[in-house]
């Protein structure tokens, strides 16, 4: 999930990079039609020139494929479940506000880092790595275009469970739903105990 959150980011990576290569190869057209000019050495001094940014194109977007294809079936799994908690809302609001790390994650790289040099990328790699592991370790779940994409929205809720005899109220939790929650106080609610205090409503918004 932490890396689907960031898909402007890398799409803007990969444009960058794009560009980089397709301005070499326009510079290079020219000597395409001089006479005995030799293709394979053209290849082989193309993929020296730019084997950083093909090697960062393609890392991206296996990352970023991998990364959709495996949000989505997860989700698809987990609403095909039947058994699976159950609560009560007590209070919702609806999150949408954009933390300002969030922004500065964007900003940042592509404001202070060369991703044509080798020392970028690297540079880049450990403030990110950094980063994600800050995230992930404080449960920090970002505003996520894919899940935008899908129709999911995040809401911060007071739900009520039954946990063995007893009622416990888990306060400010962050759900993730297709549902609008705020007109389902007092209702119901099956969700998925994705992290501590952060949950998915695995129910859909009824067709009418």
């Amino acid at each position: 999930m932490f890396i689907t959150s960031f898909i402007p980011l890398w799409v803007t990576i990969i444009l960058s990079d794009i560009w980089d290569i397709a301005a070499y190869v326009r510079g290079r057209l020219a000597y395409l039609k001089e006479p005995g000019f030799d293709f394979c050495g053209g290849m082989v001094r193309f993929l020296r020139v730019n084997a950083l940014q093909i090697l960062t194109v393609a890392v991206i977007f296996s990352m970023l494929l991998v990364g959709i294809r495996g949000i989505s079936g997860f989700l698809k799994q987990k609403e095909r479940e039947e058994v699976c908690p159950k609560g009560k809302l007590l209070r919702v609001a609806r999150i949408n506000k954009l933390p300002a790390e969030f922004l500065l994650a964007y900003i940042l790289p592509m404001v202070a880092f060369d991703f044509s040099e080798g020392k970028g990328v690297m540079l880049f790699g450990v403030y990110f790595s950094v980063l994600a592991y800050l995230c992930i370790r404080n449960n920090n779940i970002y505003t996520n275009i894919y899940l935008e994409l899908r129709n999911y929205r995040m809401y911060e809720c007071d739900i009520e469970c039954r946990v063995g005899n007893t009622v416990h109220v888990y306060g400010k939790s962050l759900v993730i739903s297709k549902r609008d929650l705020c007109t389902r106080i007092d209702g119901d609610i099956r969700y998925y105990d994705f992290d501590n205090y952060v949950y998915i409503d695995l129910e859909k918004e009824k067709e009418t």
